[in-house]
């Protein structure tokens, strides 16, 4: 009798602690589909004092890193196993021994308990999030978001340090580049298998994502190609190369870039001359915003629109300059090349034919054609830029080099960088030699 009250109640225990992991569980998951649907821009940060710095910091993560999912794995794992023995326990009568009626027994179980673990904290989960209430359940559930995140401190930390071993056997670069581009894959994969928006807008979306990952110092234009006008040469001087470049806006500078004092619009310049009066380049000049080559490019962005700047210096570690970035640079991330009716075509690669091409010094190295094979390094974005490192000097126009599976020939260079170049594939050389 006795033993028969003590199984009864422990199903009973067993069934009420199951009970309690799956309200658990189902706040642990609506927590982490609100944040999915806050970063997708689905749903709204709630307005909810006492949860704002969880959710704070649960975004402040990498997108490609879910939060609380050692937390939800661990109370999706106890509700099955809770779950079966609790299942298990009402359908097996008395002292049955049968094992085909018990192991049959056994598989329902852990069905129902999947089944339930599934609707509940999978299903149920995204419904709260998606609803009116999920203000209200952020208030009641932050304290055991809490208390499920300090249980589960040791093992999180012991998983980490087993990621930590685990990454050390890989290349990190590939882990880094992967970690980059993995949602962005997605949301591209996303727009190939929808049928209700637009792929040029899942386009946008993924490159917005991948721009989070740019700093500065990726798409900055560098000092060598900055055209500056030069407060010690004479007005006409400077109207010249304003007139030449066709850029809307100048660095003025005493010298060099380093010694910048401002950023001019070249319309105000030639509005003043159509009106006859003397013009000072320093007077129209505006103080020039500073950002930082290691700055991230959603970050430069945004301090650019509060500064209501449009063109910025961008400064090296060691207080130098290291050239200027524009709003377009960073818009041009985001939805491609722009380019208006004023702007010549310009193709930086042409084939030759026979494994021969014609490459601009100024070509991005992400751009050059697949059977060149060039390993694209980071601190260095353009083809002139990979030939100079090599050689540790700027070429002279004649000069040729090896490098990796290239013969190189340089056709136009000046003091400052190459500028037109031929590159002949040496397995193409020896197949015409034969």
């Amino acid at each position: 009798m006795n033993e028969a009250l003590f199984l009864y109640d422990f199903r009973f225990f067993i069934l009420f602690a199951w009970f309690l992991l799956s309200l658990w569980g189902l706040n642990v998951n609506t927590y982490r589909a609100l944040i999915d649907r806050v970063r997708a821009g689905i749903s709204p940060v709630p307005d909810n004092k006492n949860s704002n710095k969880l959710l704070s910091s649960l975004l402040a993560a990498p997108n490609h890193e879910r939060p609380f999912h050692i937390e939800a794995a661990l109370l999706s794992a106890l509700q099955v196993i809770l779950g079966t023995i609790a299942f298990y326990s009402f359908l097996r009568h008395g002292e049955d021994t049968f094992s085909i009626r018990l192991g049959f027994y056994f598989l329902i179980s852990v069905g129902l308990a999947f089944i339930w673990e599934r609707a509940w904290t999978g299903i149920a989960s995204h419904s709260i999030a998606a609803s009116a209430f999920i203000s209200l359940h952020l208030k009641l559930g932050k304290p055991f978001m809490i208390l499920i995140k300090l249980l589960c401190f040791p093992l999180s930390f012991l998983l980490k340090q087993i990621e930590k071993v685990m990454k050390s056997w890989s290349d990190p670069q590939i882990v880094v580049k992967d970690e980059k581009s993995e949602l962005a894959d997605h949301i591209r994969t996303l727009s190939r298998e929808s049928s209700t928006l637009d792929p040029e807008i899942f386009e946008i979306v993924g490159n917005t994502l991948e721009m989070g990952h740019l700093h500065v110092r990726d798409v900055l234009v560098p000092r060598n190609q900055v055209q500056v006008l030069d407060c010690q040469d004479s007005i006409e001087k400077n109207l010249q190369i304003a007139r030449d470049c066709g850029h809307t806006r100048l660095p003025i500078c005493e010298g060099d870039l380093d010694q910048c004092i401002g950023i001019i619009h070249v319309k105000y310049a030639f509005r003043i001359l159509s009106e006859g009066k003397p013009i000072d380049l320093r007077s129209l000049s505006k103080s020039p915003a500073i950002l930082s080559t290691e700055d991230p490019l959603p970050v430069a962005l945004r301090k650019m629109m509060r500064w209501k700047v449009h063109m910025a210096l961008v400064r090296d570690e060691f207080g130098g300059i290291d050239g200027v970035i524009t709003l377009e640079d960073i818009l041009e991330e985001v939805v491609g090349e722009i380019q208006d009716e004023f702007d010549a075509e310009e193709n930086t690669v042409q084939s030759s034919g026979n494994g021969k091409w014609k490459v601009s010094g100024l070509s991005p190295v992400h751009e050059l054609p697949k059977e060149l094979a060039v390993v694209e390094e980071e601190e260095l974005s353009s083809f002139g830029g990979l030939i100079t490192k090599e050689l540790g000097r700027i070429p002279e126009v004649g000069e040729s080099l090896t490098l990796y599976n290239m013969h190189i020939k340089i056709l136009e260079a000046d003091e400052t960088r190459v500028l037109l170049t031929e590159v002949t594939l040496l397995t193409a050389e020896k197949e015409n030699a034969s």
